[in-house]
């Protein structure tokens, strides 16, 4: 009888590893059960134990030869040097060679004893297949040796197998129980109950997670999630009470959050199909595998290498706590058998958190394909590399004078060494990857490139040109190029890729290339070709010598409007097509591509049609979302897509009355859909913004877990979704011409945890009562809807929306009496007059009654401690309980609530200035509130009024913080309405000017404050504006007050009196284009300084039609332009004027489309400071003229990477050296500047 408890078992165990007569031990059982971790346990025992002296581990689910045999016996027996100990010594050189390496392993064993594991026997290896190269390579007998085998339960042959078994069942469940501490954090058992509930977890589950140990450690990691967040040991508290009910659904989801720490793109990359070079191989170091997630871009933009390896590190041991990755030897992983699909995770989380991480796949993520573009070949991979000094290299002994052959290294480590020769002292390197270099010109030769085999330039900002290749070079060994980001780069030599003939993976993402070489067409090595971001490529050349092609990405081409091919057929290969965001009106066809898993054509405007899909059997995923004007399939149905997952024809126009198309409001009711019915996999349907009347059946489609109809118009009726029992988003919001929902369509969807019917007219709610995981119930604006409304048996509800229900007149007290996990609650524009105490919505964080006009209190009130949003405006509520505990809340809304008179008392100036030691009910105690609206204070109101006639007539808001706190980051700016701050200085006229000289004003428009829905936008605002006083010449304002004009698409109305007292003023994203005119130069008269930044839409700051108005700006002495995109000039027009005379002070920054700075007839005589930086496109700072401009007070000039840029064009007084960095065509420059000076 086999034990039946784990320290059973161990005793066994160890008692047959001692017993000299027992040669053979076979450890076996189901896969995941635990054979590994207790051969893995009792072997470090016995060897603690002195029963055997070396374990040595063969691992049989991957074929072994002799080499890799050698190369892993070695590196167990400490033969080979680790990365930890090449790190911290300088080893004499080691012999690597294969016969040596031998004769050191021979003599290592020699004499000792021996324990020998055989791992998963029988996967790719059998014991005899491995035994005689063992012997051989080990040169001993191994029956005169331990031998310990785990083997799968299915493969058991008890006429094969010799030697003593033990069956290692699943785990007991106080083993299970005991496990799981082992692995939670601390103090998520003193939680009350929480053992209990994972006691009656284990014994509901067995038939999910067996009690196997991958399944529990997982378990403790969805244990250990829920302890990071916010009140999370309460929601694992009532995950838990949720899945002890045998729950598949609901267990499930709990063992997936344990995956929850892990990024998108690194599990991706582990489930991907197919040939998979890191996940194939027999093994590799830790190092190696986060180099290739770095590579692949998997961590996003590359600014520090070790905040990289650190983030990679993390993930890492995520994985291996997660059972993905399993330890083998010498800091090497390899993938292990997984407790969850992991192919399901990342599904879940495209339709939990609503993004694209599924529908692009590996294709999508991956930036070079490394793990495909190898896996058929005899690579090797990176090497034994490891992170040091700002990078990651090959390891290398400092005695043998090595060469690196691989090396990865950030822009920060290359600003401070990237000589010249960097190339020529690396010339042995096989892999480079550099992320932002600073290159502008890339130059191949002989000495760089001859070794290579991949070549990474990511993020080359600065690259202007590809220089011409010898015509008779050719870089044979180079598999994978990137070159990208390149804004500049408009032109590749025409021969460039003749030299490149093995080139696999080819990725040339945002350069600015109007065509492709047409050397590129000739790679006939390619299956990996990325052109994401090129917005100017028009055109694509016929892709036939592409065989091997597997990966096509052009999404984000904006310019692209023809493929020359009119079929794929010769690109067989197909796994991935990408042509979102792009004007092509077709793409060739697409018939017969079997291993076509990925379309992707969203946001496509000129796309009308598509062919040949009914055959591409494999597709998983079709995305033609927002492709405007696509209204044809080709295919009758799509019957013989069986394998697709996600279908995604939002914002299409399919409304013929065509059989092939869908219906729209023009189609009889009687044209069905085009037919999905036999997508049985299908899991997501999106056919939101489209003109469908009804829906296809969906009986067949018993997977589907999102159904999204949002802004169907002409959608009038739902047909039967009973049959859709996995349904977990279903979103009908926007479909104003449904007014009904068939009676018991929610009565088997128990997974339902989203359900949107905003700004639908239905008049009357169907049973909710079996909708068990309903989390988020939303009824915005269903102006139709009666009452009553039976919500009361949504107990697990997080999200109630009911804003705009006009017949909303009461709530039951039982309404909201069991929804204690509810934490955003919105009734705002209801005519609720008394809603029921709200004392046991404990968990709230938000709470919406804008504009409720009759609602005068809100009872329990003061229970909702952990608010972050409040907003009462609009609403007659007369009290407001202490605030003092409610130490989370962000924002408080309080406009025009007249009832409150407490703030009648407060006075505005004292509120601007931030010196109200007690504002009421204890506000000056919330140390995290962002905003704040306040009631009409004393001073701004009119006679015999509490209320402002027009409570935001201008449509802006003001902010403001005293001048001497700006920085201050503990003190939130309070935000008063326009119309206040304007009646009040109408009240306050003697006031005026103490406000303007003390405070900083931000201006800001209400309504895109409320549509952020945050106010950390004018918190930040005045945290830049420290930055902005930290410029030399602005820090002369920060003593001053100063205006800040932001966000604005149109000039602010009502602004002119603050405008007026304005020293320094600060425009930022704005859309308006003539400051000046559109502000009003009257309102301008003290102006001073004045900061451009982000004003995309000006192309001039100072116009020709504007003279009479720049007349009245005669005090401006600084001036600084930023960002801003299409400036092309600073005066704009041939006129003369003195007005800028007393300019000192100009600055220009990032304005690409400016070619000259000033003209000679609009000469600033004063100016003492120019500092002009990243212009591309200025060839001039002054405008030819003769003689010369003099500026006679200049005293610094500074220019710095203006690529264009041939000639100052002005004379510079002889005390004044330029600064100068990064303009290659200003010519002689020393001559310019002695000539300057002379004339």
């Amino acid at each position: 009888m086999s034990p039946s408890t784990v320290a059973e078992r161990k005793r066994e165990l160890f008692k047959l590893l001692k017993d000299k007569e027992v040669p053979r031990i076979v450890l076996f059982g189901e896969s995941g059960v635990g054979k590994t971790w207790t051969a893995r346990e009792m072997s470090l025992l016995a060897k603690n134990k002195g029963v055997i002296d070396i374990a040595l581990w063969v691992f049989l689910n991957r074929q072994h030869d002799r080499a890799s045999l050698c190369d892993s016996m070695a590196h167990q027996l400490s033969l080979l040097s680790t990365t930890r100990e090449a790190e911290v010594e300088d080893k004499n050189e080691e012999s690597e060679n294969p016969r040596d390496l031998q004769h050191q392993i021979e003599a290592t064993v020699a004499g000792k004893k021996l324990l020998l594991v055989l791992d998963d026997e029988g996967n790719k290896m059998s014991a005899q297949e491995i035994m005689s190269e063992l012997e051989t390579l080990l040169n001993v007998n191994l029956q005169n040796h331990k031998i310990l085998i785990t083997k799968r339960i299915n493969r058991i042959n008890s006429q094969e197998i010799i030697g003593s078994k033990i069956e290692v069942k699943p785990l007991s469940k106080d083993e299970s129980l005991s496990l799981l501490q082992k692995h939670v954090r601390t103090g998520v058992y003193e939680v009350p109950g929480i053992r209990a509930l994972a006691g009656a977890l284990f014994e509901k589950t067995e038939n999910l997670t067996k009690n196997f140990p991958a399944a529990i450690v997982l378990l403790a990691k969805a244990f250990n999630y829920f302890a990071q967040q916010d009140n999370g040991l309460q929601k694992l508290k009532r995950s838990l009470e949720e899945a002890s009910g045998n729950d598949i659904y609901n267990i499930t989801h709990l063992l997936r959050s344990g995956y929850d720490l892990l990024p998108n793109s690194v599990l991706i990359d582990c489930f991907c199909s197919g040939s998979h070079f890191f996940r194939d191989c027999r093994r590799i170091h830790y190092n190696e595998l986060i180099a290739y997630w770095m590579m692949e871009g998997y961590f996003g933009q590359i600014n520090c290498m070790e905040e990289a390896y650190e983030r990679g590190h993390q993930v890492l041991m995520e994985l291996i706590d997660c059972q993905i990755l399993k330890i083998v030897e010498a800091d090497c992983v390899t993938m292990e058998g997984l407790a969850l699909n992991l192919d399901d995770i990342v599904m879940e989380r495209a339709i939990t958190n609503f993004d694209d991480c599924y529908r692009c796949g590996f294709g999508g993520t991956a930036s070079l394909g490394l793990a495909n573009v190898f896996g058929y070949g005899n690579w090797q991979g990176l090497g034994r590399i490891t992170q040091k000094d700002g990078g990651m290299k090959t390891l290398q002994s400092r005695k043998q004078g090595q060469k690196f052959s691989t090396l990865l290294l950030d822009g920060n480590f290359l600003s401070r060494e990237f000589p010249r020769s960097f190339f020529q002292s690396n010339q042995e390197l096989q892999v480079l990857a550099l992320f932002n270099p600073p290159l502008k010109t890339f130059s191949p030769s002989s000495s760089m490139m001859h070794e290579l085999f991949i070549l990474v330039l990511r993020g080359c900002s600065f690259m202007e040109k590809i220089d011409q290749v010898e015509f008779t070079l050719k870089f044979e060994k180079l598999t994978v190029l990137e070159i990208s980001g390149p804004n500049s780069l408009t032109t590749i030599p025409d021969e460039f890729f003749k030299h490149l003939p093995q080139l696999r993976s080819l990725n040339l993402s945002a350069l600015q290339i109007e065509s492709l070489p047409s050397s590129l067409y000739e790679l006939s090595e390619l299956s990996w070709l990325i052109l994401r971001d090129c917005s100017r490529l028009k055109t694509l050349k016929s892709l036939r010598n592409f065989k091997n092609l597997t990966v096509l990405d052009l999404s984000g081409a904006t310019s692209l409007e023809n493929i020359q091919d009119k079929t794929f057929s010769q690109n067989g290969k197909l796994q991935m097509l990408n042509f979102s965001k792009t004007k092509i009106k077709s793409i060739p066809l697409i018939k017969n591509l079997k291993y076509l898993t990925h379309l992707l054509l969203s946001g496509c405007p000129e796309l009308v049609r598509l062919r040949g899909i009914s055959s591409v059997a494999s597709l998983q995923v079709l995305d033609l979302s927002n492709a405007s004007q696509f209204n044809e399939f080709h295919d009758q149905s799509l019957e013989n897509n069986v394998s697709l997952k996600i279908l995604d024809l939002s914002g299409t126009i399919l409304d013929h009355g065509n059989p092939r198309q869908l219906n729209s409001k023009n189609s009889p009711p009687e044209k069905s859909l085009l037919c999905i019915e036999t997508l049985g996999v299908l899991e997501v349907l999106d056919l939101s913004k489209t003109h469908i009347r009804t829906l296809p059946s969906l009986s067949n489609h018993l997977n589907l877990r999102r159904l999204l109809l949002s802004s169907c118009a002409y959608l009038e009726e739902l047909v039967d979704l009973n049959p859709l029992k996995k349904l977990e988003v279903l979103d009908l919001s926007g479909c104003i011409a449904l007014t009904k929902l068939p009676d018991g369509i929610f009565d088997q969807m128990s997974c339902l945890w989203r359900l949107d019917l905003s700004e639908t007219k239905i008049k009357y709610l169907p049973s909710l009562s079996n909708l068990s995981n309903l989390r988020h119930l939303l009824l915005k604006k269903c102006t139709e809807l009666q009452p009553p409304l039976h919500l009361k048996s949504l107990s697990k509800l997080e999200e109630l929306n009911l804003c705009g229900i006009t017949s909303l007149l009461e709530i039951g007290a039982d309404l909201l009496g069991n929804m204690s996990h509810l934490r955003i609650l919105d009734l705002s524009e209801t005519p609720l007059q008394q809603p029921p105490s709200m004392s046991n919505l404990k968990n709230i964080h938000q709470l919406y009654l804008r504009d409720c006009s009759s609602l005068e209190a809100v009872p329990g009130l003061e229970a909702l401690t952990k608010l972050e949003v409040l907003d009462l405006s609009g609403t007659a509520v007369d009290h407001l309980p202490s605030l003092e505990n409610f130490s989370n809340l962000r924002q408080l809304l309080l406009r025009d609530c007249p009832g409150l008179q407490e703030f009648l008392q407060l006075e505005l100036l004292h509120l601007l200035r931030g010196t109200v030691k007690d504002l009421p009910k204890g506000i000056s105690e919330l140390t995290h509130l962002e905003l704040l609206d306040l009631p009409n204070m004393r001073n701004t109101q009119g006679a015999g009024s509490n209320k402002l006639k027009e409570p935001n007539q201008y449509g802006w808001g003001i902010s403001s913080l005293p001048a001497e706190t700006v920085g201050d980051k503990n003190k939130p700016p309070v935000s008063v309405s326009s119309s206040q701050f304007l009646q009040f200085l109408e009240n306050n006229p003697l006031l005026r000017n103490t406000i303007f000289r003390q405070f900083h004003i931000s201006v800001h428009p209400i309504e895109e404050r409320d549509r952020k829905g945050v106010v950390s936008f004018y918190r930040d605002d005045f945290m830049f504006r420290d930055i902005y006083f930290q410029t030399k010449q602005f820090s002369n304002f920060e003593e001053q007050g100063s205006l800040a004009i932001r966000g604005f698409r149109h000039s602010p109305k009502g602004i002119n009196e603050v405008l007026s007292h304005a020293d320094c003023v600060f425009l930022v994203d704005n859309a308006f284009q003539r400051w000046i005119s559109d502000l009003g130069a009257s309102n301008l008269q003290v102006l001073k300084g004045c900061w451009i930044e982000r004003c995309r839409e000006m192309e001039c700051v100072f116009h020709e039609e504007e003279v009479e108005e720049m007349v009245k700006l005669e005090s401006l002495e600084v001036l600084w332009v930023s960002n801003s995109v299409n400036l092309k000039g600073i005066y704009c027009g041939s006129w003369q004027s003195k007005t800028f005379q007393n300019l000192k002070h100009l600055y220009l920054d990032c304005c690409p489309k400016l070619s000259i700075v000033f003209s000679s007839s609009q000469l600033p005589i004063n100016l003492q400071v120019l500092q002009i930086k990243f212009c591309d496109e200025l060839e001039a700072v002054f405008e030819h003229a003769s003689p010369k401009p003099e500026l006679p007070h200049l005293n610094t000039l500074y220019l710095w990477e203006l690529p264009k840029l041939k000639r100052i064009g002005c004379a510079l007084p002889p005390p004044l050296t330029p600064k100068v960095w990064g303009c290659p065509n200003l010519a002689d420059f020393k001559e310019n500047v002695k000539l300057a000076r002379s004339s």
